[in-house]
C-alpha cells in the first residue's frame, strides 16, 4: 500500500468503503488515528506521523478537511514541516480526504507530487444498494421500492438495509412486505412527491402527503423550509440548465446528486409556477413566524388552495 494517498470524491459513505478497502489491504495490524485540519494543526498530524506505539506497529493517519488542496493557507498552516516530512516520510500511511483537489494553487501542485490520488467514483443509489446486498437477494423492483421510500441519503440506505439484512437473515431474501415491516418513511423521499402534487394540483395526493406527515410527528415548519429549499434548487438549476451538473453543484454550493435529480425534475414545470410556489411559501413563513396562522393550519390552507 502507497505511503501517501489522498482520496477525491464528496459521499462520505463511498469514501469510508474506500478507506476500509484500502485498510483491509494492509497484511498487519495498524492504529487508525483521524485528524481534521479545522481543529488541529498539522504539527499534530506530522508528530502522529513520526512516532510509532510500544508494539511499533504501523499508524495509518487520515486527515479530513485539508484545506491547502483547494484553498489558500493562512498562517496558521506550517508548510515547510509538511513539504520537509513529504521529502523524507516515515513507515506510516498519510491519508488525505478532500472533496476536490485545485491544481491552480502553488502549494497544491507541488504535494501533489509526492501523493497518489484515489478519486470516488460516483454511483447511483440502485448500484450502491446492489453492491451492498452481498449474499442476499433482492429484485430490482424492489430495490426501487424500497429506494422510493427511505430516499436518497446514502447514510440512510445503508442504515435501513442493514436493518433489512438483519430481519431477512434466516431467508436472505429481501421482500416488498420487509420492506413495509422494516423501513422508515424518510422525509426527504415524499418532499418530491409533494413538489410533484402540488404543481399538478392534485389535491388528494397532496391532502394524503399532509396527513403522511402528521401522523407520523413531523412539524410542519421544517415541511414548509424543506419544500422551499428543495423548488429552489429545482428553479435554479433550470436558470443554469446550460451548465453541467458538477459546474451548477459547484456555482450552488452543493452537492452533485442532488443537483441531478433536481435537473429531471425542472423538465415538469415551467419558472414561473417555481416562483409562484416559491412567493406563496415565503408568505406562509411569515404568517408562522409573526403569529398570524398556525402552521398545520396555514400550510393545509396552501395544499387545498392550489
Amino acid at each position: 500500500m502507497d505511503k501517501l494517498l489522498i482520496i477525491e470524491g464528496d459521499n462520505d459513505i463511498l469514501i469510508e468503503k474506500e478507506i476500509n478497502k484500502l485498510l483491509k489491504n494492509l497484511q498487519e495490524d495498524y492504529d487508525l488515528i483521524k485528524f481534521d485540519l479545522e481543529n488541529n494543526l498539522i504539527e499534530d498530524v506530522i508528530e502522529a506521523l513520526d512516532t510509532y506505539d510500544m508494539f511499533f506497529r504501523k499508524k495509518v493517519v487520515v486527515l479530513f478537511n485539508p484545506i491547502f488542496l483547494n484553498n489558500k493557507m493562512d498562517d496558521t498552516f506550517n508548510q515547510q514541516i509538511f513539504l520537509k516530512y513529504l521529502e523524507n516520510p516515515s513507515e506510516n500511511i498519510l491519508i488525505l480526504v478532500t472533496d476536490k483537489i485545485n491544481n491552480r494553487l502553488k502549494l497544491t501542485s507541488t504535494i501533489l507530487k509526492y501523493f497518489k490520488i484515489v478519486k470516488i467514483k460516483e454511483v447511483s443509489t440502485f448500484d450502491f444498494v446492489r453492491e451492498n446486498l452481498e449474499d442476499y437477494q433482492m429484485d430490482n423492483m424492489t430495490i426501487n421500492y424500497f429506494l422510493n421510500k427511505v430516499g436518497s441519503n446514502f447514510q440512510t440506505i445503508k442504515e435501513e438495509l442493514q436493518k433489512l439484512k438483519s430481519f431477512t437473515m434466516s431467508t436472505k431474501k429481501i421482500t416488498k412486505n420487509d420492506i413495509d415491516m422494516i423501513s422508515n418513511q424518510n422525509i426527504e423521499a415524499t418532499i418530491f412527491d409533494l413538489i410533484d402534487a402540488i404543481i399538478k394540483k392534485d389535491k388528494k395526493k397532496s391532502y394524503l402527503l399532509y396527513e403522511h406527515f402528521i401522523n407520523n410527528g413531523t412539524e410542519i415548519f421544517p415541511i414548509i423550509i424543506m419544500l422551499s429549499n428543495q423548488i429552489r434548487l429545482i428553479y435554479n438549476v433550470k436558470i443554469l440548465s446550460n451548465l453541467s451538473d458538477s459546474m451548477i453543484a459547484s456555482k450552488l454550493g452543493v452537492k452533485e446528486y442532488p443537483v441531478k435529480l433536481a435537473r429531471g425534475k425542472g423538465y415538469s414545470y415551467t419558472k414561473r409556477e417555481l416562483l409562484y410556489l416559491l412567493k406563496e411559501l415565503a408568505t406562509i413563513d411569515e404568517d408562522i413566524k409573526s403569529g398570524k396562522q398556525l402552521p398545520n393550519i396555514c400550510f393545509l390552507s396552501f395544499v387545498m388552495q392550489m
